[in-house]
């Protein structure tokens, strides 16, 4: 075939295929109702996942403050060790510092000013803040701003100039040797969570009290009608139901309002179990084995 013929061949085949044209597309875009409808749905599904997402991250958070709660009880046991058997002063009182930044040597502080004075102020570690403390417990204070939310019972009291064990005369000033906690290390609570402290002239400082006594403190609280009325104590995990407790054993456990009001005792809280004296909970209620 020539090419002429070739090319003539060619042309009549293709002019029986002629080219698709397509439309061109137009975009259509959504309605008002459609959006609103789209909007509606996942204001929805938001609301159906943050509650599970909330909850999550406190779990966290309650994670968090037991991993704080076992450091603490690790590093008082190393203090004792290093101290004759002896816990750390729980206050400030008598040139003292208090216990968490005692324990700066096993857990370094936030730098270290001594203000001129030879008096550490700078701030405890970051152990000894639980991430669920807020405003509720700290009220004017941000989460950041929080340092110290942790403070110690009885058991970490030590006699009264002049006072010796068995004795229901405790003091913050005085270290205490451990030995003479008597009451069962696995019920004894050592740590617990505290709101700020509740002195007016106090509140400046984004801090909880140093010790909470069982009288006028503890007990006072317990007596309350539900978490949500203590002045001293902090129940807030689990939708502020719940504290997490460092006891004399090195366990970390949590308790709820209920269980703390019926469980804990002058005792307990005091480390003294004395013979033939009763134990009695914040309700008055006889409790002694």
């Amino acid at each position: 075939m020539s090419f002429e013929a070739w090319k003539k061949q060619t042309v009549m085949h293709n002019s029986h295929h002629p080219q698709i044209r397509y439309a061109s597309r137009k975009v259509r875009a959504f309605t008002l109702i459609e959006l609103l409808v789209v909007i509606a749905i996942i204001g929805i599904l938001a609301a159906m996942l943050l509650p599970a997402l909330n909850r999550a991250r406190e779990k966290g958070r309650t994670a968090v403050c037991v991993s704080n709660l076992r450091q603490i009880m690790v590093a008082l046991r190393l203090y004792a060790d290093d101290h004759q058997e002896q816990m750390p002063p729980a206050s400030y009182d008598t040139g003292n510092q208090n216990w968490p930044k005692i324990l700066g040597s096993y857990m370094p502080q936030k730098g270290v000013d001594l203000n001129g004075s030879g008096v550490n102020v700078a701030q405890a570690n970051a152990v000894f803040t639980c991430p669920s403390a807020d405003s509720t417990g700290y009220p004017g204070f941000q989460n950041y701003q929080i340092h110290e939310t942790y403070a110690c019972t009885g058991a970490m009291l030590g006699p009264n100039s002049g006072k010796s064990f068995p004795t229901t005369s405790l003091t913050a000033t005085e270290p205490r040797l451990d030995i003479t906690i008597t009451s069962n290390p696995v019920e004894t609570p050592v740590i617990i969570e505290a709101r700020i402290e509740s002195y007016p002239q106090t509140q400046s400082s984004p801090d909880c009290r140093s010790n909470c006594p069982w009288k006028s403190y503890a007990q006072n609280d317990l007596a309350m009608a539900g978490p949500n009325s203590c002045v001293n104590l902090d129940f807030r995990h689990a939708g502020r139901t719940m504290m997490n407790i460092g006891y004399y054993d090195g366990s970390v456990r949590a308790v709820t309002f209920p269980q703390a009001q019926q469980q804990m005792t002058d005792c307990l809280w005091n480390g003294e179990l004395f013979a033939g004296t009763p134990c009695k909970n914040a309700l008055g209620k006889d409790v002694s084995d």
